[in-house]
């Protein structure tokens, strides 16, 4: 008896509990979703599309951050390329006995080794002071995956052309011509032996753009391993 009247007591509180549901308007699946939970379909005018990377010589190209650009001015003013442009033209320098006023032991060629890293100092600092004022990105960027001819042009072009630090498009600019006459024209103006003048150190400028053109080459011949990829030619 007691057994009856406890499942009449739970049946009982089951039927006062589905009535309840419904008299306070919920439904026997509170998780289905309602209309206006539906997803809708897509439009895609509305989807935004993001631009592909602006391509530089075979990669994407990014924009040089100010710590970036001043790392690099380091690098060429004072890291190895430099030693590496101012060792050459010692040597040669040497070879020639030029200047006539240092002689040809070693305190000479350590005069002309001086004095080409000097002159490297000032036409990288030149360099990198033109370039900040005007928003230039005078890195040099090799020609990844091109034939030799490009790779040339490549070279050639980075001496009187630079990059916008935009976007990377090329553009032609007097920042190298002037960086790298400034330090000879210095050099031979201030501490090279008389009778040398600012003359001198035009003429002498020309050494400075064949160390650079040269440094440039071995960076697309040597360092940059894909160079005969044809597929970026065209």
């Amino acid at each position: 008896m007691h057994r009856c009247l406890a499942r009449q007591a739970v049946l009982s509180l089951c039927l006062l509990a589905m009535a309840y549901g419904r008299a306070s308007g919920q439904t026997d699946t509170p998780d289905a979703p309602t209309p206006n939970q539906v997803a809708q379909p897509i439009d895609m005018k509305e989807v935004v599309a993001v631009p592909a990377p602006v391509m530089i010589n075979g990669r994407p190209y990014v924009r040089p951050t100010n710590k970036q650009q001043f790392i690099g001015y380091l690098k060429d003013s004072y890291g190895l390329p430099a030693f590496a442009g101012a060792g050459f033209r010692s040597v040669y320098g040497q070879l020639r006995g030029k200047p006539d006023g240092w002689g040809q032991d070693w305190p000479g060629y350590g005069q002309r080794f001086g004095s080409s890293l000097a002159v490297s100092a000032i036409n990288g600092n030149v360099r990198y002071a033109l370039e900040t004022i005007f928003h230039e990105d005078m890195r040099y960027i090799p020609c990844h995956g091109c034939r030799a001819k490009k790779k040339i042009e490549n070279a050639l072009l980075a001496e009187v052309t630079a990059r916008h630090d935009s976007d990377g498009h090329r553009f032609f600019t007097l920042t190298p011509t002037i960086a790298d006459f400034s330090g000879p024209i210095i050099a031979h103006t201030i501490w090279f032996p008389q009778p040398s003048g600012p003359i001198d150190g035009v003429i002498a400028a020309r050494l400075v753009f064949a160390t650079r053109i040269g440094g440039h080459l071995l960076r697309e011949f040597v360092l940059e391993r894909r160079h005969k990829d044809p597929k970026l030619d065209e």
